[in-house]
């Protein structure tokens, strides 16, 4: 029972940074912001805050930009009595998660001494305690591996594109259609260390003219220092919605299910 306190415990002093910021250009003219677009009648953030609050997570850092109102009225009308929220609102030059990072952090949106789960809210998660089990992951790795980040993994994932063999003739012997490439592949579940929110700092620069990402800047400095560690799940658990196809396959999965 006190293992059990103590992890509610690391899960009450916890933030979740939720980036919602982006247009999601890959889904065409959508006219709303990606969190918003609903699987069998309900927005996929509803699906995201709904698997986060079971797990026990109530501090919320909302990063916003595109149509940001949306979300904030969304969130005002359905959430605002289960959970501090709290909000930072990019400007149009903030571009990329890494930057809006910084800027939330320079602007005192998210709390520099709390360690964080950053989750992205336009993918669903069918392992219901995922978050539980990162968070116990993550915290040995701080303990015996002194780790700053923990990333979650699947196993390998389907390639979106048909792959060839070709010979020296220039003939192609083998070819297969959206093979499944076993290659660990981020999810873009993270939980990070305070200590990781001076690196943001120091490493993103807000001038640049260029979107500077998160898992293109830090991450990969992180791992050269070997102070990430990883979770890995079945590939079947993480349904990303990037495309209007995944977005239609994730409510087939959905449709059956009566918790959601």
């Amino acid at each position: 029972m006190e293992t059990i306190r103590n992890l509610e415990k690391e899960i009450e002093n916890m933030q979740v940074i939720i980036p919602a910021g982006g247009r999601a250009k890959r889904m065409g003219n959508i006219g709303k912001p990606k969190p918003l677009l609903e699987i069998n009648g309900k927005p996929l953030l509803h699906y995201t805050l709904k698997w986060l609050k079971n797990c026990g997570f109530r501090d919320f850092r909302f990063l916003l930009g595109y149509k940001y109102e949306e979300i904030m009225e969304y969130l005002d009308t359905y959430c605002k009595h289960e959970f501090n929220i709290s909000y930072s609102i990019e400007p149009e030059n903030i571009k990329g998660k890494g930057k809006a990072l910084k800027y939330a952090l320079i602007n005192n949106k998210i709390d520099k001494n709390k360690r964080a789960l950053i989750c992205f809210p336009d993918d669903i998660y069918l392992d219901k305690n995922l978050p539980i089990e990162l968070l116990i992951r993550h915290l040995y790795g701080v303990r015996t591996h002194n780790t700053l980040a923990t990333v979650v993994f699947v196993s390998g994932t389907v390639y979106p594109y048909g792959i060839g063999e070709i010979n020296s003739d220039q003939l192609v012997s083998k070819f297969v259609e959206k093979p499944f490439i076993e290659k660990h592949t981020s999810t873009g579940l993270y939980l990070i260390e305070p200590e990781v929110f001076k690196i943001i700092e120091e490493k993103i620069d807000l001038d640049s003219h260029e979107s500077i990402e998160f898992e293109q800047t830090v991450l990969p400095y992180l791992a050269e220092k070997k102070r990430v560690f990883s979770v890995v799940v079945p590939s079947s658990v993480w349904l990303p919605v990037n495309t209007l196809k995944e977005l239609e396959r994730a409510g087939e999965i959905l449709k059956n299910n009566d918790e959601n």
